[in-house]
């Protein structure tokens, strides 16, 4: 017996029609009116085709009406519009395969806040003062006014839900609520001071030397790397330095020392096929000759012929070529160890984002300005001037304490002061073991120098 095929009769063309299933004897009206270009589909519990059609042009009739008093034409409970746009954000994560982000932040907000106070709700039925309970409601529920970050996630989920349900017909834009935002901006972040940098990477070896055998062991080799390459560049620790592989790595030519270059994959700002990248410290040249060094596969090779090779390996895995897991953990407990977990600036306790606020803290105390360290760094110009302002006075430090500049000694010493041997170098060389020769820092320089020794030596003669 053949199966049964959906029926279909057009009661107004391009308007109405009644659309019984296979499986059902009753029909449903599908219709559209102008001002919304989907189709709406509602039962008319009846069989007989002559009722079918009067009830179907009533709910027409009827979203016509509401549709032209500004009105939803349908009604939805936010329950169920809510776990549309949260299949749709576990989709994204998914496919992000990301534990942090922004859709992980809505993500939570749907299902710990929003659909637990507003499910039962009707979508176009959530006022003003509804919101402004929900408002009380959650701070009761935490015990404390959240913070203003935490509550601009909730507000921009519950956004993204409202703009679904416009888009759907479920509500208007007239009908969507204010949604305030009573949460205490954040304040500065926990950081490091050079001298507290310098006291962790000197730790380092001593920590990485103490840990036990086997996997830890390797972690901490890892640390050793991964913290100090953070602290020079500012990358976001687990998205952005996560997915980073060797083949993401570029060197550049430049009049006065090769530049290396890092095509960033992933992270909180990195959006599908639109290139981000960084410029990466001079430093970063001993970090990724430690981590080759870590690599089995790259044993007989040298770095340069590593990068040239362009291989699709993770940056930073452990010496068995496994991902590191517990990173976080471990890096609480370097701080721990070392006596730097506690910010003594802002009493909090210092995590691995604390690196990237270091690192765009040596930016800003260099004298460059938020629109040029943007793009650098992947935060706004805004974001930075908030959070960084702390550091203005310092761009001028000297100025302000009556500080003259000294003059160099003589021709050779002038050259070897002003080669750009930053303390981030020094970094490198304290946490790896490893040294940058001069000609790869500044070839200029490099060639100044051995000019001005030759000089000397003719002036001696």
């Amino acid at each position: 017996m053949p199966n049964k095929v959906a029926e279909t009769i057009v009661v107004r063309e391009s308007y109405i029609r009644l659309v019984r299933r296979p499986d059902s004897d009753r029909w449903q009206a599908h219709y559209k009116i102008e001002s919304f270009n989907s189709w709406i589909r509602k039962a008319t519990g009846t069989s007989n085709v002559k009722e079918a059609k009067q009830i179907a042009e009533d709910f027409w009739h009827e979203a016509r009406i509401l549709a032209k008093n500004g009105q939803a034409v349908l009604s939805k409970r936010f329950k169920a519009v809510a776990e549309i746009v949260q299949q749709d954000l576990e989709q994204k994560v998914n496919a992000d395969k990301t534990k942090r982000g922004s859709n992980n932040d809505y993500l939570g907000a749907l299902k710990t806040y929003l659909i637990p106070f507003f499910g039962a709700y009707n979508i176009n039925r959530i006022s003003q003062e509804v919101f402004s309970q929900f408002c009380v409601w959650r701070r009761e529920k935490v015990g404390r006014e959240l913070s203003h970050s935490a509550q601009a996630n909730h507000n921009a989920a519950l956004n993204l839900v409202f703009d679904y349900a416009i888009e759907r017909g479920y509500m208007t834009s007239h009908q969507r609520p204010a949604l305030k935002n009573t949460g205490e901006a954040s304040g500065r972040r926990p950081d490091f001071s050079n001298k507290e940098m310098e006291q962790l990477l000197k730790f380092l070896p001593e920590w990485v030397a103490k840990g036990r055998k086997g996997r830890t062991q390797m972690i901490r080799e890892l640390l050793a790397v991964y913290v100090p390459f953070a602290a020079a560049t500012g990358m976001r620790t687990g998205t952005e330095m996560e997915f980073l592989e060797w083949r993401h790595i570029e060197v550049h030519a430049n009049p006065n020392e090769p530049v290396l270059y890092a095509n960033i994959q992933r992270g909180k700002t990195v959006k599908k096929n639109a290139k981000q990248g960084a410029v990466l410290h001079r430093s970063c040249w001993l970090y990724l000759e430690r981590l080759r060094q870590l690599a089995p596969e790259f044993k007989d090779k040298t770095l340069m012929q590593v990068l040239e090779e362009q291989h699709p390996l993770r940056l930073f895995r452990l010496s068995d070529g496994s991902q590191p897991e517990q990173l976080t953990k471990q890096f609480k407990q370097l701080l721990e160890d070392a006596k730097l977990l506690i910010c003594p600036v802002t009493g909090e306790e210092r995590t691995l984002y604390s690196l990237r606020h270091y690192a765009i803290t040596q930016l800003v105390a260099q004298g460059m300005t938020a629109e040029q360290i943007q793009q650098q760094v992947r935060t706004s110009a805004t974001m930075i001037a908030k959070h960084y302002n702390h550091m203005k006075p310092l761009m001028n430090a000297s100025k302000f304490a009556g500080h003259g500049s000294a003059g160099a000694d003589d021709e050779i010493s002038q050259i070897i002061n002003h080669t750009p041997n930053d303390h981030m170098l020094h970094f490198a060389e304290l946490s790896t073991g490893l040294s940058l020769a001069l000609v790869i820092q500044n070839a200029q320089a490099t060639g100044d120098l051995r000019q001005a020794l030759k000089a000397k030596a003719a002036a001696a003669n």
